[in-house]
């Protein structure tokens, strides 16, 4: 029995856990809404991003996804998924793709990593201008991991006014979209204010908290808001946090679930599982189970099992002589090279002690000219002398007589 039977849910619905389920027909179906999906790393966004799309798979509703990061590399093992990975410079006619869309029901995974970034971001724009251009007459899902780097806050490139179209005007066309980030304040506010679901794993970033904060306090209960935002903080590996108004109406427009993990082909986008490559560990495959729990370790026996093992010091030798540097660069990389032009040297920035000479640099003419001062206390001074030797002429005249 599948988790749908058991969980005795409808089969018709796009079904991602046991209560968070949305309706795959008729003119409610979210195969024309707009999602955003985010959560830090490691909190399974791309995982519910691939379980949405196998659902879509299993419903017969069509998807293409642009993988960034080849998180959903397997999905073209489903029956009616392709995948088409373009090589660098390498082009596609986006056109004639759309128009095969229209044509068949199979759905595409188009893996971008390894691209350059800006090959990606006109691959995207001229796919969401031929997608809006051809009236296809059903419904397509387009999915964009990593959407920060093609609708970014900070920036336009030309995946921009594409993608922000797509989800301003997909839905009247029968067009839907999911933007997935782990930073909702790396998103455009213009393209984030089109989405109508949001499936949230943990973020703890408060600019992302915010960020989401200011993208639902718009109509919507700050209490729940505020619910919203405290389910999110404190979410586990696998939980997501469901803010649809449009569909849980009912159920106050939260649903809080642990995302299925029933997957029907395997995940590619964990972690690189790191190994020892030199030194104490090389080599070594640690099969001894590690204690779960500090009541599991009841012994000292079961601390020393844990404890890493004695390396073995080799005798110290002298190294051999290396050549210069110059002349490993030339037996490594080039070892035909003869130019030296390929290697330039540094500038010369050594310090010579010998006296410079201080004679300034710059000439001037002694015999120069003084200008002018000014004149504005004159008339001043000329007033102040008539009056003092009108004061000594009538003292004077004064003591003659």
């Amino acid at each position: 029995m599948g988790f749908i039977e058991a969980n005795g849910i409808d089969p018709k619905q796009v079904v991602l856990g046991k209560t968070l389920h949305l309706p795959a027909y008729g003119e409610d179906s979210v195969i024309s809404s707009v999602f955003f999906v985010t959560g830090k790393r490691g909190s399974g966004k791309s995982w519910t991003t691939a379980v949405m799309m196998e659902e879509f798979n299993r419903l017969g509703l069509q998807f293409v996804c642009f993988d960034a990061l080849d998180a959903h590399g397997n999905l073209p093992d489903l029956e009616g998924v392709e995948g088409l990975q373009p090589a660098i410079g390498q082009s596609v006619d986006m056109k004639a793709l759309v128009k095969r869309l229209g044509e068949t029901n199979k759905s595409l995974v188009i893996k971008l990593a390894g691209l350059p970034l800006q090959s990606q971001q006109e691959l995207i724009a001229d796919y969401c201008e031929a997608l809006l251009e051809a009236h296809l007459g059903k419904g397509i899902h387009t999915v964009i991991e990593e959407c920060q780097d093609f609708i970014p806050q900070m920036g336009r490139p030309i995946s921009f006014d594409p993608i922000v179209r797509l989800c301003k005007l997909g839905r009247a066309l029968g067009y839907g979209a999911t933007l997935v980030s782990q930073r909702p304040a790396g998103v455009n506010k213009e393209a984030l204010s089109q989405a109508s679901i949001y499936l949230v794993h943990n973020v703890i970033n408060n600019r992302d908290l915010k960020a989401l904060d200011e993208q639902l306090s718009f109509g919507t209960d700050k209490k729940v808001v505020k619910r919203l935002l405290n389910g999110i903080a404190a979410a586990r590996k696998g939980e997501c946090v469901a803010y649809a108004p449009e569909y849980f109406r009912d159920r106050g427009y939260i649903v809080v679930d642990k995302i299925r993990s029933d997957r029907r082909v395997e995940h590619k986008g964990n972690n690189i599982d790191v190994q020892a490559a030199g030194g104490v560990y090389a080599g070594e495959s640690r099969t001894e189970a590690i204690p779960s729990s500090v009541t599991e370790i009841s012994s000292v026996a079961a601390l020393e099992s844990m404890a890493a093992p004695e390396a073995t010091l080799t005798p110290f030798t002298a190294e051999p002589e290396r050549p210069a540097p110059r002349e490993r660069l030339r037996e490594s990389f080039y070892p035909n090279l003869d130019n030296d032009d390929l290697l330039k040297s540094a500038p010369d920035y050594s310090w010579s002690a010998a006296a410079e000479s201080r004679t300034p640099t710059v000439e001037y003419d002694a015999a120069a000219t003084k200008e002018k001062t000014s004149t504005r206390r004159t008339p001043l001074f000329a007033i102040v002398g008539t009056v003092a030797a009108s004061a000594f002429g009538w003292t004077l005249l004064r003591n003659l007589k």
